[in-house]
């Protein structure tokens, strides 16, 4: 059998932040000697992950793809997820899953973003299976998998948040260990070396530009600020009609001079409009961590976020809101307090997630665990 190590993260061409931990942990692996292999279903474009992620590949990876019929999101493709990730175990020794959320037989380590069997779904009647859906009854091969045929105490479960491990933990008994993931280290250098100055009163919000994604709170936010505040949304489209919807609220409630979006943006342009904004908006409810978030910390913005999920564990209190009224309020009245010292307070913040120190953590609890079992 081989020794070496592999990475399963079939999106890794897609450049987000569960993208950007499995990249940071193959590296990481590669520069601490061993022989690492990644598995995506396309083909790697090293020079396109050094633009957007500040780094490349480490050289002595060994890139492996395997295509896909489905684009690896949603249920169409849960089977063919379990199946590539079946068929990568059989081609390393130790499987690392970065994307499946999930935890499979054959891997040893899995990273979950956000837990993808619910309460229902580990509840020994399955009483969603009482009301047929597509989505909830797909979910039945894989209640079976982790609930009964996973050894947890051979595998090593790290979770995004504190939030998250908690949620696995209350509805399925997994240990699990607590493992912030890093912003891109390409934004942390341009963080150091800038010094805000912003002179527009710019709002931003970087997201999948999807339904789930409660985009169109921006709008309705945006309409109870001031005038002079103007709100900047970034992003890769992922669905057509979720960004006409947005287009046409804005025109509706008449802010199409305000509210503006920069679909499929490139990075250098997300990271100029975090340079030139005072704040960053977040409009997720319940997120597991947002990655999006802390980048724009890095960059020197001050959040504003919902007061829930993993967001809490970083975002300091007076940041959080709980309604659209206070968040529109809180944009408000920190434009106007807005400061260079409240600037660099949410840089120092985001420093805690930087990859140097997500580098040492994952080490750590791979080499314990490892040396334990």
């Amino acid at each position: 059998m081989s020794s070496e190590i592999g990475v399963f993260c079939p999106t890794l061409n897609v450049y987000g932040g569960g993208e950007y931990v499995a990249l940071a942990i193959a590296n990481i692996l590669a520069r601490h000697n061993h022989d690492v292999t990644v598995f995506s279903n396309g083909r790697i474009n090293p020079s396109e992950i050094k633009n957007f992620f500040g780094e490349t590949l480490h050289p002595k990876i060994r890139a492996l793809q395997q295509a896909t019929r489905f684009t690896p999101r949603g249920l169409l493709d849960f089977y063919q997820t379990i199946l590539h990730s079946y068929i990568a175990k059989n081609k390393c020794a130790t499987l690392i899953d970065a994307f499946s959320n999930c935890v499979y037989p054959w891997t040893h380590v899995s990273y979950i973003h956000y837990p993808y069997l619910n309460r229902s779904a580990f509840c020994p009647e399955f009483p969603y299976l009482t009301r047929p859906r597509l989505n909830q009854a797909g979910t039945l091969p894989e209640v079976l998998l982790e609930k009964n045929l996973v050894d947890y105490t051979k595998r090593l479960v790290l979770a995004n948040s504190r939030y998250t491990a908690e949620e696995i933990q209350r509805f399925s008994g997994k240990p699990v260990e607590v493992l912030y993931p890093p912003f891109a280290s390409k934004i942390g250098e341009i963080g150091k070396n800038t010094i805000k100055e912003p002179e527009e009163n710019l709002v931003v919000t970087t997201s999948r530009l999807d339904e789930n994604k409660l985009l169109e709170r921006i709008p309705l936010i945006a309409q109870q600020t001031d005038s002079d505040i103007h709100f900047a949304v970034i992003g890769r489209v992922c669905s057509q009609t979720a960004l006409e919807r947005l287009h046409s609220l804005v025109k509706k409630l008449d802010l199409a001079d305000r509210v503006k979006f920069y679909p499929n943006a490139s990075a250098e342009q997300k990271i100029d409009l975090l340079r030139r904004a005072k704040i960053y908006l977040h409009t997720m409810i319940g997120e597991h961590f947002g990655i999006s978030i802390v980048e724009a910390m890095a960059l020197g913005c001050v959040p504003i976020v919902h007061n829930s999920g993993g967001m809490r564990e970083f975002v300091p209190k007076q940041y959080r809101y709980n309604t659209l009224k206070e968040a529109a309020q809180k944009i408000t009245s920190e434009m106007t307090a807005w400061s260079a010292e409240k600037s660099e307070d949410a840089k120092e913040i985001a420093a805690g997630f930087s990859l140097e120190n997500f580098s040492e953590r994952f080490m750590a609890l791979f080499n314990d665990f490892y040396g334990h079992n």
